[in-house]
């Protein structure tokens, strides 16, 4: 199964990749051959437009022409490259008038061209004129400046033969088509070029294909098609390039059949291998599955057979077991011993978890209870104080410019400031005041059943005490002053708004030049 399931994948990947490296290719060398088509086109039509333009010695037979020719309404007059009045194979009826030859320069473009008098060539034709990729130009009559005719060139076959040779490499099998709108074959190049001619193509299917602009058909001898398809502009045609499904996924094609021959041949070698595993396998399976019913019903001391091949892992299986029953008896001391040992190590275990509960709520550097654990407790004080109603302040505390002194002696200096900061915090706080650094340079104190003056004092307190206090830091015993800003919130029964007041307090503090307190909800700079 595993196997089917890589090769399904691979198929499929593979298949992808071809489809969309033939539509990469195919659409390139269309829209290449096409250009130069168009091109082609679009110089023939100003060739032809000049030839005929008012005033030039063509201009002049051609209305010649209209004019003394009788039965120009019911033939025209038609000119052909090569030979006067008709095609080679072609039947001319008797009264199709010659046209006069055109300019020699024009000669190159053209294996036909036609003149049909103004407002005619829309009726009934005893001669219509051949299938090609024509271009049509309105003759005037400089007299009237009215249309006197109509000019129809049908572009030469032979140069259109030439865009429409196959390419060589990969794409060696590619056929160019050009058709009309009806998907009626007008030209063709490459592979059977000749038998395409007339044919009718599904152009639905590669107007709108329906895989990646890369269309799937078939012929109506029944070969099934992989192409696609761009419009020749002014020309009115279509450019398809097309080639047989087997040639273009030829390699998808011989992959797969290799594929699927390296997954029979290992289908059938795992089934051999697994056919053979199983009998070696079942038979001291078996056994083992006896011995280990005898010694559940209470005969430990019996010893299971050893299978014939004792030197695979079945084999060293019972010997195993047979050794695990033989000193069963013998390891009941070894046992006990490891009881009391893992007794032991359980003690040391419960010890163990309890430093790292104290770790994990402790902030490593400053030894102040961390965030973590602020948020535990506040939420335990707000449930007291919710039955007590007892009042509960919090004071926000943040280093001035601690930044600049980190940048300026470094961040080890830092570090001894948090340290001192938390040292002096402890010596100005009460033992009933919860003390916990709350983030960076930030610190918290969480004082229960203290009012507005009392958090106000407090504050005042660590305030002065750091200010008076002149630092020493770093190896240099170089002295530094620090000063805090302080936010002071009282609680009023929302946890949320609780915190966010002294953070305002405490940004308002900052905005007031900091080293001051300031009381949620006050005006900075009135007197706390």
């Amino acid at each position: 199964m595993t196997a089917l399931i890589v090769s399904w994948l691979s198929v499929g990947a593979i298949h992808r990749d071809v489809r969309r490296r033939v539509t990469h290719q195919t659409r390139a060398l269309i829209e290449e051959r096409g250009s130069r088509i168009e091109a082609w086109h679009v110089d023939a039509s100003a060739q032809l437009a000049t030839a005929s333009a008012m005033g030039s010695a063509w201009h002049n037979t051609l209305l010649e022409s209209l004019e003394t020719n009788p039965h120009r309404a019911q033939t025209g007059l038609n000119w052909v490259s090569g030979a006067p009045g008709r095609r080679e194979g072609e039947e001319t009826p008797s009264s199709n008038l010659v046209l006069p030859s055109p300019p020699a320069e024009i000669v190159p473009f053209f294996e036909r061209i036609s003149l049909r008098a103004a407002g005619e060539s829309s009726g009934p034709r005893a001669n219509p004129p051949v299938r090609c990729l024509a271009t049509r130009v309105d003759l005037i009559d400089q007299a009237t400046s009215r249309v006197a005719g109509t000019l129809e060139g049908c572009l030469s076959n032979e140069t259109l033969f030439g865009f429409l040779q196959p390419p060589v490499g990969e794409l060696r099998g590619m056929r160019l088509l050009v058709v009309d709108r009806e998907g009626r074959v007008g030209a063709a190049g490459g592979a059977r070029a000749s038998t395409r001619l007339g044919e009718i193509i599904p152009m639905s299917r590669l107007v709108f294909p329906t895989d990646s602009e890369l269309a799937e058909y078939s012929t109506p001898s029944g070969t099934r098609m992989v192409g696609t398809i761009v419009s020749l502009g002014s020309a009115g045609w279509y450019l398809v390039g097309e080639i047989e499904h087997a040639i273009a996924f030829a390699p998808a094609i011989s992959i797969t059949n290799q594929i699927f021959i390296v997954d029979v041949c290992i289908i059938l070698l795992f089934s051999v291998l697994a056919y053979k595993i199983t009998l070696a396998i079942m038979q001291p399976i078996e056994a083992l599955s006896i011995g280990a019913r005898r010694i559940a019903n209470g005969h430990v001391d019996y010893q299971i057979p050893l299978p014939t091949n004792n030197d695979d892992e079945l084999g060293l299986l019972t010997r195993t077991f047979n050794d695990m029953m033989a000193r069963l008896r013998s390891n009941q001391l070894e046992i006990e011993q490891d009881r009391f040992r893992l007794a032991e190590k359980n003690e040391e275990l419960q010890r163990a978890n309890e430093i790292l509960s104290q770790l994990s709520i402790t902030d490593g550097l400053t030894k102040l209870h961390n965030h973590r654990y602020f948020q535990d407790h506040l939420t335990r004080e707000i449930k007291r104080v919710s039955r007590t109603g007892s009042p509960l302040s919090l004071i926000l505390i943040d280093i001035d410019d601690f930044k600049q002194l980190n940048d300026t002696h470094g961040h080890a200096a830092g570090d001894e400031v948090l340290v001192s900061l938390a040292s002096i915090m402890n010596d100005s706080a009460r033992e009933s005041d919860l003390i916990a650094r709350y983030g960076g340079e930030e610190f918290v104190i969480l004082m229960p059943n203290t009012d507005l003056p009392g958090a106000v004092h407090l504050a005042e307190k660590v305030r002065m005490a750091v200010e008076s206090t002149r630092l020493i830091i770093g190896d240099n015993m170089k002295p530094i002053d620090i000063t805090i800003s302080l936010g002071v919130a009282v609680y009023d029964g929302n946890r949320r708004e609780f915190f966010a007041e002294a953070d305002r307090a405490l940004y308002q503090a900052k905005a007031a030049g900091k080293n001051c307190v300031i009381i949620a909800g006050a005006v900075p700079g009135t007197d706390p």
